[in-house]
């Protein structure tokens, strides 16, 4: 009879600890994380063509601030601010040096697949669309290279995608560790109109998060 008797008592207290396990699955979140951003120039935008000497800065810190739900245990919603931060092109024709500073930042919205470890440590994925501003800006413009012309422009959506391992210390504070691919920034310089060229930008962040 033992037995019987110890399945009982299991099944009662998994039933009777089921509507706790629903409550602390969904709750609202938000955090703020710094990070390593690193850019790559579409050379058909920025390139001179061998005219003059070229080079690059493309890494930068990066900021983020986001707010989430977390549904249930595998599945959130994400929106998220980031500023990827500001990149360096430069042009020498042997006399003078042209820097293009070319500066992204944008809006995106995510799915979050999680897959929980333990109670308190999960990985995570990331899976969306991110909407993104540009601005490219010339100092010491004495020539300028290529059709590209300083400006501020709108990207096409471009695919946002990531993953990441998150702990959290007690119920309601934790660390985010990600790494997250932007996708194609700006618009090709490929016509009359202002530009900013296009790059391919990623970042790799820490995040404190707080649930509320």
């Amino acid at each position: 009879m033992k037995y019987p008797v110890l399945r009982c008592a299991v099944a009662a207290l998994l039933l009777s600890g089921a509507p706790l396990a629903h409550a602390v699955d969904d709750y609202w979140y938000t955090g703020l994380g710094v990070g390593y951003s690193r850019v790559q120039f579409y050379p058909a935008d920025f390139s001179s063509g061998g005219t003059f000497e070229d080079s690059k800065k493309t890494f930068d810190a990066g900021f983020k601030g986001f707010i989430g739900y977390q549904i249930n245990r595998n599945w959130a919603a994400e929106l998220s601010y980031v500023t990827i931060g500001k990149f360096h092109y430069k042009y020498n024709n042997g006399s003078i040096t042209q820097d293009a500073v070319y500066k992204a930042s944008g809006v995106g919205f995510s799915l979050v697949p999680t897959v929980p470890l333990t109670r308190n440590f999960s990985l995570y994925g990331r899976f969306g669309a991110f909407f993104s501003t540009a601005r490219l800006t010339f100092y010491n413009a004495n020539f300028v290279a290529g059709n590209a012309s300083a400006g501020v422009q709108s990207s096409e959506p471009s695919v946002l995608t990531g993953f990441g391992a998150q702990y959290f210390f007690d119920d309601e504070n934790g660390i985010r560790i990600e790494y997250e691919n932007f996708g194609t920034l700006g618009n090709a310089c490929d016509s009359a109109d202002p530009c900013t060229g296009r790059v391919n930008a990623k970042m790799a962040s820490v995040n404190l998060i707080f649930k509320f």
